[in-house]
C-alpha cells in the first residue's frame, strides 16, 4: 500500500500534540547549541559541547471515529481508524460483550508514547461490519484496562480499505 498523504502543519500538530513539543525542544537546543559554539569560538576554548536530544520523536495518525458492529451477535463498538497502528486492538470488556472467542495469549505492547498494554489474548477471524454494511474478517488482539478499540494499518491494507477524508467515510476497494 504505496498511499501520499499531505498534511498540513495544523492537522499534524492536531494529530500529534507532542509534534509541537518536540519541535520547540529541538529548536531551543539548536539555539543554545549555536550560542556555545559563538562563545567557545569567541573564548579561542577547546571544549566539547554535547546535545541531547530525545531518541525518537513519535506521531501517529489516528484518522476518527467510526461505529462498527463486531462479532455475530453485533455488538457496537467506537473504533479509532489509525493508519499507524501494528495492531488492532479491542478492550478485554467490548470482547466479552461482543461474546468473541479469544485463544488466550499473554504479552505487553508498548504504545508510540512509551506506555504498555496488557494483551491478554487474540480473537482471531472475527466478523466485523464497516458502517457502510460491509463484512469483513479481523484480527484482534484484546487489551485488558482502559484502551480504545483500534482498526489498525494490517486489516486496512490486507483488506483494500480506501480512506475517504473529505467525506468522512470508510469503504472498501482500492482507488
Amino acid at each position: 500500500m504505496d498511499q501520499k498523504i499531505n498534511l498540513t502543519l495544523e492537522e499534524i500538530v492536531t494529530i500529534s500534540p507532542n509534534f509541537m513539543q518536540e519541535l520547540k525542544f529541538l529548536s531551543n537546543k539548536e539555539r543554545k547549541y549555536l550560542m556555545s559554539l559563538k562563545s567557545i569560538n569567541s573564548q579561542e576554548q577547546t571544549t566539547t559541547q554535547e546535545i541531547i536530544i530525545k531518541d525518537k520523536m513519535h506521531y501517529s495518525c489516528p484518522l476518527g471515529m467510526i461505529e462498527v458492529s463486531v462479532g455475530q451477535e453485533g455488538h457496537i463498538v467506537k473504533s479509532l481508524v489509525d493508519t499507524g497502528a501494528e495492531l488492532s486492538i479491542i478492550p478485554e470488556v467490548d470482547s466479552i460483550k461482543a461474546r468473541l472467542p479469544m485463544r488466550v495469549l499473554k504479552m505487553r505492547y508498548r504504545g508510540i508514547g512509551g506506555h504498555s498494554t496488557a494483551i491478554v489474548g487474540l480473537s482471531e477471524n472475527t466478523l466485523l461490519v464497516l458502517p457502510s454494511g460491509d463484512e469483513r474478517r479481523i484480527h484482534f488482539f484484546v487489551a485488558r484496562g482502559a484502551v480504545h478499540t483500534v482498526i489498525g494499518r494490517p486489516f486496512l491494507a490486507d483488506n483494500g480499505i480506501r480512506l475517504e477524508h473529505s467525506q468522512l467515510r470508510v469503504s472498501p476497494g482500492g482507488g
